[in-house]
C-alpha cells in the first residue's frame, strides 16, 4: 500500500520524488501540495473575497495558489486527506514573507510580480513583513513565525498524531546564493523546527525511505523493497479527526462570513441562518467556501453531513422542495460541477414549525466539495449547526 504524502513547502520538496520517480511512484502518493505557503499565513484566519472578481488572466496555478491563501483551508484539507507523511520546508517563509491585513489576518506575499495581487479581495494592508529586513523587524517576524509553527505542531499532535512529520532542509546554500542573509534565516528556522522535535531530511529521497520504512542499513534505493506478501491494515481515522468540522463558519458564529450569498436574501441572527422568500420566481443558493477532500478525482470519499433545519410550512413550498445542495468539482478555480446532490424537504421528513436534526451520509467523487442551503420559489427556512466530517 502506498504511503500518502502531503507537502507544505516549495517545488524543491515536490521534486524530491522526481529524483527516482519510478521508485517513488511505487511507494508514495502525493495527496496534498500547498506551494510556497508561509506558516504565518497557514495559521491565520481566512480572508473574505468575491469569487466572481477572480482575474481571468491569471494562470490556473497562480489563481489556485491565491485561493488557497484566501480560503486558509490547508488544515481542513490535511484532516480530509489523512496523510501518512507530512513534508515541510520553509521556502515561502524565508523568501516571500507575509502581508498583514487590517483585520489581523496574514497572506503569503507570493505575488509580487503580479499587478494587483489578491485583486478579488478588498484587502486593506496594514504592513508587510519578511526575514530580509532590519534586525528589529526580523525579530518581530520570526517571533510570529515561531508562534505559528508552534500552533501548527499542536494541531498535528492533536488531530493527526500518527502522521510522520519531516522537515526537508534542502540545500539552502545553493538556493540562496543571491539572497542576503536568507541562508542564515533558513538554517535558523530549520533548527527551531528540530528543537520542537521534528526530524529533518537533507533533501534526500534515501533519507525519506529510511525514516518511513525504518531500514537504516540501506545505502541505495535499489536495495530497498517492501515484502510482497506484507498485508497492511487500513489506517483507522482517529476520533479527533472524525470530530473536526470541515466547513468554515458552519455554526454561523461569524454571521455569513466565508459564505457567498448571490441573491443577498439570507440573514443570520443568534447563529441561526434564515431565509424567508415571498416570490415563487427563481431560486437562491448560499455557497460555502470550497472544501478540499482529495487529490484524486476518481476515488469515492465518505463524509457525514449534519445540520438542524426548521421550515415554517412544508406544504406551502414549491413543487421542487429543495432545501440543501452538495456539489463536487475537480478545480477550485473553474468550479465545473462534477456531481450534484439536491435534498428534498419532504424526503428528509421535515415537519412544519419544528426543528429537525438531519444526518446524511455522503459518498462523493471529486477533489473539492461545496455545499449550502438552496431553495426554489417561496418558503421560510432556518438552519443551524452545519457540520461536515469524515466518516469512519
Amino acid at each position: 500500500m502506498k504511503k500518502r504524502v502531503a507537502i507544505i513547502g516549495s517545488d524543491l520538496s515536490q521534486e524530491l520524488f522526481d529524483k527516482n520517480k519510478q521508485k517513488s511512484e511505487e511507494d508514495f502518493e502525493i495527496v496534498l501540495y500547498r506551494k510556497n505557503l508561509s506558516f504565518i499565513s497557514l495559521m491565520s484566519k481566512a480572508v473574505e473575497y468575491d469569487y466572481k472578481k477572480l482575474d481571468k488572466e491569471l494562470s490556473l496555478d497562480d489563481a489556485r495558489q491565491m485561493l488557497d491563501e484566501l480560503d486558509k483551508d490547508s488544515l481542513s484539507a490535511l484532516i480530509a486527506v489523512q496523510p501518512d507523511i507530512l513534508i515541510l520546508d520553509f521556502y515561502g517563509d524565508v523568501f516571500n514573507g507575509v502581508i498583514e491585513t487590517q483585520e489581523g489576518s496574514f497572506l503569503t506575499n507570493s505575488f509580487k510580480k503580479l499587478k494587483g495581487a489578491y485583486p478579488l479581495s478588498d484587502i486593506k494592508i496594514k504592513r508587510q513583513m519578511s526575514s530580509n529586513q532590519s534586525v528589529q523587524e526580523f525579530l518581530a517576524y520570526s517571533s510570529i513565525w515561531c508562534q505559528s509553527l508552534n500552533r501548527f505542531i499542536e494541531f498535528i499532535q492533536y488531530f493527526l498524531p500518527v502522521t510522520l512529520v519531516l522537515v526537508n532542509t534542502i540545500n539552502f546554500l545553493e538556493e540562496t546564493k543571491r539572497k542576503n542573509n536568507a541562508s542564515q534565516v533558513w538554517q535558523r528556522f530549520n533548527e527551531y523546527a528540530q528543537k520542537k522535535g521534528i526530524p529533518v531530511i537533507n533533501d534526500s529521497l534515501l533519507e525519506l525511505y529510511q525514516y518511513v520504512f525504518g531500514n537504516f542499513k540501506i545505502n541505495q534505493l535499489e536495495h530497498f523493497s517492501q515484502p510482497k506478501n506484507k498485508i497492511e491494515k487500513t489506517k483507522e481515522i482517529l476520533e479527533t479527526s472524525l470530530s473536526y468540522n470541515l466547513i468554515s463558519n458552519g455554526d454561523f458564529r461569524e454571521g455569513k462570513k466565508y459564505w457567498q450569498d448571490d441573491s443577498g436574501e439570507y440573514f443570520v441572527n443568534n447563529r441561526i441562518l434564515e431565509i424567508n422568500r415571498k416570490t415563487m420566481e427563481g431560486f437562491t443558493i448560499l455557497h460555502s467556501s470550497p472544501v478540499q477532500i482529495s487529490n484524486d478525482e476518481n476515488s469515492v470519499h465518505k463524509f457525514v453531513l449534519s445540520m438542524e433545519v426548521w421550515v415554517e410550512n412544508l406544504f406551502a413550498l414549491h413543487l421542487n422542495d429543495a432545501f440543501f445542495y452538495v456539489w463536487t468539482y475537480d478545480d477550485k478555480v473553474t468550479r465545473n460541477i462534477k456531481e450534484s446532490k439536491i435534498y428534498s424537504a419532504k424526503l428528509e421528513n421535515l415537519s412544519s414549525g419544528k426543528w429537525k436534526h438531519i444526518n446524511i451520509e455522503l459518498k462523493c467523487k471529486g477533489k473539492y466539495l461545496e455545499l449550502g442551503p438552496h431553495m426554489v420559489g417561496s418558503g421560510h427556512f432556518r438552519y443551524r449547526n452545519l457540520s461536515l466530517s469524515l466518516k469512519s
